[in-house]
């Protein structure tokens, strides 16, 4: 599998958790998805796709931030996330992605490093040294991601760039040649590069689960949040705390 990443920057593990596994996990995130709203409410209305900082103690209790730092530690995803990085990496936050207020709002295409506040030339210096993957964990069978291939290491082309900078007539939202669309089910792990040209497929009441981890580095310190961070509490109850 590591292989597999490496060349088109994503994998699909299908099956990898049991749906039991994943029962108390879906639990916690309705409930701080439900706080959130009531607190986010014009931003849900606004056209807000994603929720972060799930950790946090903010509408969680510290038993179900206890569950979240174990769940995002346990063996099995450090594993592999060992394969994938080349130093080593730590974690970086959370999210929650659902379907939009609007039901006609357009995805669009992206790299997230384009939020992040560095220029064009940066983002092109950093595209192969600099490592974030999430790992997608759908709650409800959803529609998915599309990506494109290869683009976690290969700057775009001139169409690539005009669509998801919206210029020259595009728009973030059009098609793209070389798409791939992949449509993880309820126990699969889907992984792939945050750097990579992707969207979110919206529809279908999408509730997916994001683990974001980084590379271990100077340039990520500035994006942790300590807040998101299990406290030294927390950190005490822990058998694996690696990637903290």
């Amino acid at each position: 599998m590591p292989h597999l990443y490496k060349e088109q920057g994503y994998v699909l593990y299908p099956n990898f958790f049991e749906k039991e596994e994943l029962t108390h996990l879906h639990k916690i995130c309705e409930a701080f998805h439900s706080q959130w709203l009531v607190n986010n409410n014009q931003a849900y209305t606004n056209g807000a796709l994603n929720s972060n900082g799930l950790t946090a103690s903010t509408y969680l209790t510290t038993t179900d931030q206890l569950f979240l730092i174990q769940f995002i530690s346990q063996p099995k995803l450090e594993k592999i996330v060992s394969q994938l990085f080349p130093e080593k990496a730590i974690f970086l936050n959370t999210q929650l992605f659902f379907d939009p207020f609007d039901a006609n709002q357009k995805n669009y295409w992206h790299r997230d490093m384009q939020y992040t506040g560095l220029t064009i030339e940066e983002q092109q210096a950093c595209l192969t040294t600099q490592n974030v993957i999430h790992f997608r964990i759908p709650l409800k069978p959803e529609l998915g991601l599309e990506l494109i291939p290869g683009t976690h290491k290969a700057w775009d082309t001139d169409e690539v760039f005009e669509t998801r900078m919206g210029k020259n007539g595009r728009l973030s939202s059009d098609a793209l040649n070389n798409s791939v669309s992949l449509k993880p089910d309820v126990g699969d792990l889907l992984v792939f590069s945050a750097n990579m040209v992707h969207r979110g497929l919206y529809g279908n009441d999408r509730f997916a689960f994001d683990i974001i981890f980084c590379d271990d580095s100077v340039a990520f310190k500035a994006f942790i949040n300590p807040m998101h961070q299990p406290t030294k509490a927390l950190l005490l109850q822990l058998t694996n705390k690696h990637l903290f």
